[in-house]
């Protein structure tokens, strides 16, 4: 397997692939708007719509600049800006879900349905538990394509 011929390939696959994702995103909280209000609060006190409006137009400009490899570097830092806060969102959760979840097992006494609430809960926190992974693999993917660029494939590329 020729490396030179697959590793421009790959690259590119690979930032298609995570600016659809931080897009998906971005269009999701679009959809569920003022949603993102709430988890911008607990990072930022103040201007609290400014700040989640600002996080949407970094997702969707950003994944979507990421995605058709134009303005490559510039979209990825703004994936990669977007991307730091959310750490701090996840440990937010981590900090304050077992406390809840404390909470629901003694309010909810019905065995069964603890039971369910439990199951419910394990998977909130292993949710947080790997999402922050998952967003320091997704902020050092967009930190490569702000000094790589768009690689081979792009618009970038057409542009020039």
């Amino acid at each position: 397997m020729d490396q030179s011929v697959w590793l421009p390939v790959i690259e590119s696959l690979l930032r298609v692939v995570l600016g659809l994702r931080i897009l998906h995103s971005g269009v999701s909280n679009v959809i569920r708007w003022p949603n993102p209000t709430k988890n911008t609060r607990l990072i930022f006190p103040f201007g609290v719509t400014f700040f989640a409006f600002v996080a949407v137009v970094l997702m969707v400009a950003g994944g979507l600049g990421l995605a058709l490899g134009f303005q490559t570097r510039l979209a990825a830092l703004m994936i990669a800006l977007f991307m730091v806060p959310t750490l701090k969102i996840q440990f937010y959760w981590l900090r304050e879900l077992p406390a809840v979840i404390e909470e629901v097992n003694r309010a909810v006494p019905e065995e069964q349905i603890n039971g369910k609430f439990r199951l419910l809960a394990k998977q909130a926190l292993h949710s947080h538990e790997t999402g922050w992974q998952n967003n320091l693999v997704l902020l050092f993917a967009a930190l490569f394509f702000a000094l790589r660029g768009s690689a081979a494939f792009g618009l970038d590329n057409l542009l020039r």
